[in-house]
């Protein structure tokens, strides 16, 4: 069964199943500090996807869109390489692709998969959009919301060291070590400790009693523009992580292949003009 939209024919779009659902990738290409390639993000979201369909069978009708590399970056726009849509840009652009899938296939059920927290805020707006535009099941999802295995990483990691540090390191060992630049692993403390201790309300990531949130950029949490102990990265855990997200991402894809259509016949009579 192909899966990947750019490897099907016009027939083949055609003839997908009425409840396929479509996957749009979407990364970002920002520097990831003096050890991991700046399109970690794309290469990381590539290979849950990948990963994913190994699991999904092929009673599940699913086929992956283009993944969209450029993302919404501009935290990271002070580091070479770095690349950036501004984020109303980037939603038109997510959702010009998505109004191409839905009207050309008639498909009615797509995801968004991101890899990139710093966008993860606009999913939710896309998704909702094509809801409304389109009558079809539009919903989202970010990698890491799957959570991780037990013990496989500190909880001071998975909280402050959600950039280039042991967990994205440790995916990027599994998936291509060749180009993970090994002599410049390091421990690249945040300063979200040093702002949380320093005031009552304020955080890189609010939440948690905390709720105030700030518009940070890269070098305002490390200078090397990282937060994590990249030096406690393994190939082993970025398997067992990469496995576990895998598996979450095909379960909600087949929730969604199998979720019901929302009523066309919508609103009530007596709610018409």
């Amino acid at each position: 069964m192909k899966r990947y939209w750019t490897e099907m024919t016009s027939p083949d779009h055609a003839a997908l199943p009425e409840n396929t659902v479509a996957v749009l990738p979407v990364g970002a290409t920002e520097q990831h500090g003096p050890h991991l390639p700046v399109g970690t993000d794309c290469l990381i979201n590539n290979g849950i996807v990948a990963e994913a369909l190994k699991v999904l069978g092929d009673d599940v009708p699913a086929v992956i869109l283009p993944l969209q590399p450029v993302g919404a970056s501009q935290e990271h726009l002070d580091y070479a390489g770095s690349l950036a849509h501004p984020a109303p840009d980037l939603m038109q652009s997510w959702t010009r692709v998505l109004d191409c899938a839905v009207r050309s296939t008639g498909l009615k059920r797509i995801l968004i998969f991101n890899s990139h927290g710093g966008q993860a805020g606009l999913l939710a707006t896309v998704a909702l959009d094509q809801r409304v535009r389109h009558n079809i099941l539009g919903a989202y999802a970010t990698w890491f919301d799957a959570g991780y295995p037990e013990g496989l990483f500190t909880d001071e990691e998975i909280r402050t060291g959600f950039h280039g540090g042991d967990i994205e390191t440790s995916l990027m060992l599994a998936l291509h070590p060749d180009l993970v630049v090994m002599e410049n692993l390091g421990d690249f403390p945040s300063s979200v400790n040093e702002i949380e201790a320093a005031t009552s309300q304020l955080s890189a990531n609010p939440g948690g009693g905390r709720l105030g949130g700030l518009g940070w950029k890269a070098q305002d949490l490390n200078a090397d523009g990282v937060t994590g102990d990249a030096r406690r990265a393994t190939a082993k855990k970025g398997r067992a992580l990469l496995e576990h997200t895998a598996a979450s991402l095909a379960r909600l894809i087949a929730d969604l292949a199998n979720a019901p259509m929302p009523s066309d016949n919508w609103p009530p009579e007596k709610y018409r003009a």
